[in-house]
């Protein structure tokens, strides 16, 4: 390997081609960007062998196989990826078939997520064993057990990207295994790296780290070619993407839908994803006798994805507590006016959208009347919109990452500085 670019082990729990909703598009995105400066190797809990991306070495534990001789764990082919094979003890309670059923899982969360997240540290707490380590970056707290393991093993720098937090999903007073695990990657951690200010300021609030090594680093998207449907009928559609949780603000949706539907009898709001309240949603839906005004779309794919971009005319997204929000770039990318709650992160580099509290619904609804009905407005939206669009780049992102790179190295990396400047 060149000595003068840094060995990034970098912890994912979803990459393409497996997505599950934004955690995954950052993670590639980021690497995608950071690839050229570093040496980067990319290990998550299920890869496709077939994907591959250029200066980046994705490890999928799923590849992984058990040898019953030695009681080793082996990854195959792995002498065309690195110096030696990558074999090594594994003491786990998961082992040979049942790891690569465990991480073959076609949901990467589940029921058996906790084993997961156990038996994914003890795989990876292995991996300086074969790779040359100088910085462990891990993202969310499903990897944060197999990164904090390894700063402890190794005492290499360890960089924790909050994509989320317990906070965010289960509510500001929630105290349970994974806000612990999180509190304590955080804390060993020698930078943390937040997607927004907003998250800023939850972790220094709900988690007590000091203000000081926190390092917003914005995500961004990749660029898509945007294309417009024609609709030949009179509805006003309003998209709501994401997953049906506390966290989305469901109950917001539901009233701001209330309030616009009363006084526009063309508007027909889209909710495309699923979640644990989205049964609870559909009902109370029906309750409010909005049925004919709403379309439940399930779990959608990328390609459906940009389908309903593409036929809608505004997007909406009323989120309790949201670090960032990805699916309001993708929106404004496709030329969507958008209305976001204050209570996100997305809307720190949004600043021609129309913004309210999450749960001031007349407010929103007023926000959503104004886009559907105001030509004049929505255009402008849309124009100043999109040069917010240009200047959001994961070539910014994996800037800020390699500056973090560089104060947790010091020394160690003299030629960072004209790297990161090459960017």
């Amino acid at each position: 390997m060149p000595n003068n670019k840094i060995n990034v082990l970098m912890l994912c729990w979803e990459f393409p081609p497996w997505l599950t909703g934004g955690l995954g598009p950052a993670c590639y995105g980021l690497a995608k960007a950071l690839a050229p400066f570093t040496e980067l190797t990319v290990v998550v809990p299920k890869s496709d062998p077939h994907f591959k991306m250029k200066d980046v070495t994705i490890i999928g534990l799923n590849q992984f196989e058990f040898d019953e001789e030695t009681e080793e764990l082996v990854l195959p082919d792995s002498k065309g990826l690195f110096d030696t094979e990558i074999r090594f003890g594994y003491n786990g309670e998961a082992v040979g078939q049942e790891l690569h059923d465990l991480f073959s899982d076609p949901d990467s969360y589940g029921t058996e997520i906790m084993k997961k997240v156990q038996a994914y540290a003890d795989v990876v707490k292995h991996f300086d064993e074969f790779i040359d380590i100088s910085v462990i970056h891990a993202h969310d707290w499903l990897t944060f057990p197999a990164a904090s393991a390894l700063k402890e093993k190794t005492d290499k720098p360890l960089l924790v990207h909050i994509h989320s937090l317990e906070t965010d999903r289960s509510g500001p007073e929630a105290r349970n295994a994974i806000y612990d695990t999180e509190l304590a990657a955080m804390t060993a951690a020698d930078r943390v790296l937040p997607v927004s200010s907003f998250t800023r300021n939850t972790i220094i609030q709900y988690y007590g780290i000091e203000a000081e090594k926190i390092c917003p680093v914005y995500n961004a998207i990749e660029s898509e070619e945007v294309f417009k449907t024609e609709r030949n009928d009179q509805e006003k559609r309003v998209l709501f993407l994401g997953r049906i949780t506390r966290q989305k603000g469901p109950k917001f949706l539901l009233e701001t839908m209330t309030k616009l539907c009363a006084v526009m009898p063309e508007v027909k709001f889209y909710i495309a994803g699923t979640g644990d309240q989205e049964e609870l949603l559909i009902e109370a839906v029906k309750k409010a006798g909005l049925e004919d005004r709403a379309v439940f779309t399930g779990y959608v794919q990328q390609e459906e994805v940009l389908k309903l971009l593409a036929s809608c005319d505004a997007y909406f997204m009323p989120s309790v507590s949201e670090p960032f929000g990805l699916s309001a770039l993708e929106a404004a990318q496709f030329h969507l006016p958008c209305v976001l709650s204050k209570q996100s992160g997305v809307s720190e580099v949004l600043h021609n959208v129309l913004k309210a509290d999450c749960w001031d619904t007349d407010k929103m609804a007023n926000y959503l009347y104004a886009v559907l009905k105001y030509d004049g407005l929505r255009k402008t939206m849309i124009r100043l919109t999109a040069n917010d669009v240009k200047n959001i780049h994961w070539d910014n992102a994996a800037r800020e990452v390699l500056k973090s790179y560089k104060h947790v190295l010091t020394a160690e990396v003299p030629e960072l500085e004209e790297k990161s400047k090459e960017l």
